[in-house]
């Protein structure tokens, strides 16, 4: 193939037929398949569909490696764009390690983030051909094909359809949610969220004079049946980004300011109408925006916004920490939320509360920097150029069509941060991170071309392949913990439901002490595993009473553990609290669980453990029938607080 290569022989598509461009397509098949791979996990959401992405992480590194060390000095260049970003993920890497009261979640947040670098990195050095980025640009357009399809069949076919996660238990579609199109994913708001970033883009394509007519229909067809499904999912917030998108499109279409304010307008009008049509004739959208409007619905950003804004204000430099929010939150004075959250549902507040104003800012300032200069570029390039052998048509060229095509999808993805939130939903971030990319090649010419000689091609290499190792070594203790701490916590649920903890057999028991074991035994800094321990520990009374002053201590030592890691943790303290009933312990049981009250005065939990821990106590009944209200006011579907209610009152 070297051969060859030195006489600069070219393939149709495929290109330069050389080792260095072989092992550039081959970073780019990977790249398709990773995010092929995350679309399919149902959108990597949960943490245990990410043991199957760090060992393609690991090989995406390895590919990119390789690709350097062989490629001709003219081609082995490195952009330096993506370092704009290292400060961000530093700052995120300090604020987990010393500021954060929940560390474990905020270096799960943090190798989200670092994925992103990673495939932002790699795409921008690697798919060097225009046919590499149409290859990159058909690998996206799968998953989405993909979810129309389940959508599709969600309403006509199964409404309770999830598409298959790879996770150890079965994921059920919540209630709330059958009805509505979910494609890909487990709820029909990131799902709205997909087709909000696709869309423009498709319809971009579409419209340009770029594609053959042909493939323009198709385009266009495509982008229609989308807009279909982005009905189906019976989400209401995405059609305020969907109509800014609509007002910007034509700027990138037309050359006259007055055919793009004519057009956009144009677009939105008959958009608004028919989003109105829908609403309004159509019995089951109308009830869906009625449920909307409420804080049960989308109006919880009527909450939540406030929330984030507040807490934002009371830590306004450095923020409460990374992977913090969703324990604030939940122990915020100020708001009762049925369901726990792990996001503010905008990106910008979500970052400016945990990781304060200096956060925003090393991640506002360069998307701000690269869209501007993203911009600039776009005006010196022609609008169109004769193309062709018989050069009598005139089309987009190739730089300026991927150049807005990356603008439109960039500009979609930040509406939808703001709007929904796509931090913690690692597909969509990839998505954004692809049209990041392709804008980046498309505007910046920054480049680091390294001395070539042995030494430097083979050292960047191994600190490539090193990065990978090091980064799948330090992720997955994270991840697999967390995933241990979901996967036991629900069926100890289950256990607890089904009443098998009553029984003498104490196997299914036994294995979920033994799963929470080993994830505090691989991460031992991640309090939720340590409280799940003593928890599942406590359950053991029932089977075997006789022991209760062992299962007690062994309990307490547990709850102890995680009220070390972060005593700012209010279900810590609600569990020390019940380890030391258990115990006997009665007065270090109600300092713990009143601390527990006091730093979450919303939480039907707390509220819950207190009541049934002061009903046993007739000078502490009054106190018992209070908190037992507050925790089925707050949760009415509570069961455990409904029971000790309606014991409460009868007494």
């Amino acid at each position: 193939m070297g051969r060859y290569a030195n006489s600069k022989t070219i393939i149709p598509f495929y290109g330069l037929f050389s080792w260095g461009n072989f092992f550039d397509w081959l970073v780019t098949i990977c790249l398709g398949g990773l995010f092929v791979i995350a679309s399919c996990s149902l959108g990597s959401i949960r943490p245990e569909t990410h043991s199957l992405l760090l060992p393609v992480f690991a090989l995406l590194l390895f590919l990119h490696g390789c690709w350097f060390a062989i490629e001709d000095k003219e081609r082995a260049r490195l952009s330096l764009v993506p370092f704009i970003f290292v400060p961000f993920l530093v700052w995120a890497a300090l604020s987990a390690s010393w500021l954060s009261p929940a560390a474990w979640r905020g270096w799960q947040d943090w190798v989200y983030y670092l994925e992103a670098f990673i495939f932002l990195w790699v795409i921008c050095n690697n798919g060097r051909s225009i046919s590499h980025l149409w290859v990159i640009c058909l690998f996206a357009l799968v998953p989405i094909m993909y979810a129309m399809l389940i959508g599709f069949y969600q309403l006509f076919q199964n409404p309770n359809l999830v598409t298959n996660a790879w996770v150890q238990l079965p994921v059920e579609m919540s209630a709330e949610y059958v009805g509505q199109s979910t494609g890909i994913f487990a709820d029909p708001h990131s799902f709205a969220l997909l087709l909000l970033i696709a869309i423009p883009c498709i319809l971009f394509t579409g419209l340009a004079a770029r594609l053959t007519a042909l493939l323009r229909i198709l385009c266009v067809y495509v982008a229609v049946v989308s807009f279909a499904c982005l009905v189906l999912t019976q989400v209401f917030w995405v059609y305020a980004g969907f109509a800014l998108m609509l007002l910007l499109l034509p700027w990138f279409l037309f050359r006259r300011p007055s055919k793009r304010i004519f057009y956009g307008l144009f677009m939105t009008i008959v958009f608004s109408l028919i989003v109105f049509g829908l609403c309004f004739f159509n019995s089951t959208l109308n009830e869906r925006v009625r449920v909307a409007w409420t804080v049960e619905g989308e109006g919880i950003r009527r909450i939540l916004w406030p929330e984030a804004l507040t807490t934002a204000g009371n830590n306004l430099i450095a923020g409460v920490g990374s992977g913090a929010w969703g324990m604030m939150v939940e122990q915020s004075p100020r708001v009762r939320l049925v369901h726990s959250v792990q996001t503010s549902l905008n990106d910008a507040l979500h970052i400016f509360a945990e990781l304060g104003l200096v956060g925003l800012l090393l991640i506002v300032l360069p998307i701000g920097y690269l869209l501007i200069r993203a911009i600039r570029s776009l005006q010196t390039l022609p609008f169109v150029k004769f193309s062709g052998k018989t050069r009598k048509r005139l089309v987009m060229p190739s730089r300026r069509f991927f150049l807005s095509l990356s603008m439109i999808g960039s500009t979609a993805f930040l509406l939808g941060s703001l709007l929904q939130g796509v931090l913690l939903l690692p597909v969509i971030l990839f998505t954004g991170v692809i049209f990041l990319g392709l804008l980046i090649k498309s505007s910046f010419t920054w480049q680091l071309c390294l001395p070539r000689n042995w030494f430097i091609r083979v050292s960047y290499t191994v600190c490539t392949i090193t990065v990978g190792i090091l980064f799948v070594d330090f992720a997955i203790p994270i991840l697999r913990a967390r995933e241990i701490e979901l996967v036991c916590s629900q069926r100890l649920e289950e256990i607890v439901e089904s009443k098998r903890h009553l029984t003498s057999n104490q196997m299914l028991l036994n294995d979920v002490i033994e799963s929470f074991a080993h994830g505090c035994l691989l991460y031992p800094e991640n309090a939720d595993l340590w409280i799940g321990r003593s928890q599942a520990t406590a359950q053991r009374f029932f089977g075997n009473p006789s022991i209760f002053e062992e299962i007690g201590e062994e309990s307490l030592a547990y709850a102890r553990r995680a009220v070390d890691i972060s005593p700012e943790y209010a279900a810590a303290w609600s569990q020390l609290g019940l380890a030391y009933a258990l115990s006997g312990n009665v007065e270090a049981a109600e300092v713990a669980l009143l601390k527990g009250i006091e730093l979450a005065p919303n939480s039907s939990n707390a509220h819950y453990y207190w009541a049934s821990f002061a009903s046993a106590f007739p000078d502490k009944v009054d106190s018992a029938k209070q908190s037992a209200k507050i925790a089925v006011e707050i949760k009415s579907d509570n069961k455990p607080a409904l029971r000790i209610d309606r014991k409460l009152n009868i007494l």
